[in-house]
């Protein structure tokens, strides 16, 4: 009904160009006099915060061979919905000239504008390195951050402005039990890529 098979990845790239944002943050633990300690690059995983969150409760028994070590973030896909706001005419065309034949061009005849929601999770283990990594991140969402893709490979001159809007943030302690409990901080930042 529709027509030729066509797949530009577009919504896999957007999910690798949000977690290129983030993949650098790291966090410094110092002593009372201020020298350092160490300094450990945060690593960052595609995957649901639960997932991660169910491996800590599997890994801190005295068997355990290792735990998961924090501080570390995650990132998801957590909604998808048209942008009406804004919406395109419906017979806009982007054409580009083929490199290998003048005569011949690279046609899309119709395309949409979606919201993609994404969720940023940092779990940590103590308050300080979770305000570390959030105050890395927070500065540069005012409320939003732009970033510049090409969506479709093959294609030399076609850009795209993404913007990618903060649109909340929220802290919860998940600590239960006695003093040998384990204790994570989990910092959640919600996004809408404007794709």
């Amino acid at each position: 009904m529709f027509g030729d098979h066509f797949y530009h990845a577009t919504m896999r790239k957007s999910v690798a160009v949000f977690g290129t944002l983030f993949n650098n943050i790291q966090v410094v633990r110092k002593k009372a006099d201020g020298s350092t300690i160490n300094q450990i690059r945060v690593p960052l995983a595609y995957g649901p915060k639960e997932k991660y969150l169910a491996r800590l409760d599997s890994a801190t028994g005295f068997d355990a061979q290792m735990g998961i070590k924090l501080p570390r973030m995650a990132f998801e896909i957590t909604s998808l919905s048209l942008d009406p706001a804004q919406r395109l005419v419906k017979k806009a065309a982007v054409s580009e000239t083929n490199t290998s034949d003048v005569n011949k061009k690279k046609l899309i005849k119709h395309y949409t504008t979606y919201d993609i929601g994404m969720s940023l999770y940092i779990l940590a283990k103590n308050q300080d390195d979770g305000l570390q990594i959030m105050e890395q991140i927070l500065p540069y969402f005012q409320p939003e951050y732009t970033v510049t893709i090409k969506p479709i490979d093959g294609w030399t001159t076609l850009k795209q402005d993404v913007p990618i809007v903060l649109t909340g943030a929220s802290i919860s302690d998940e600590y239960e039990g006695d003093f040998t409990s384990r204790r994570v901080l989990t910092y959640q930042l919600d996004f809408t890529m404007k794709m």
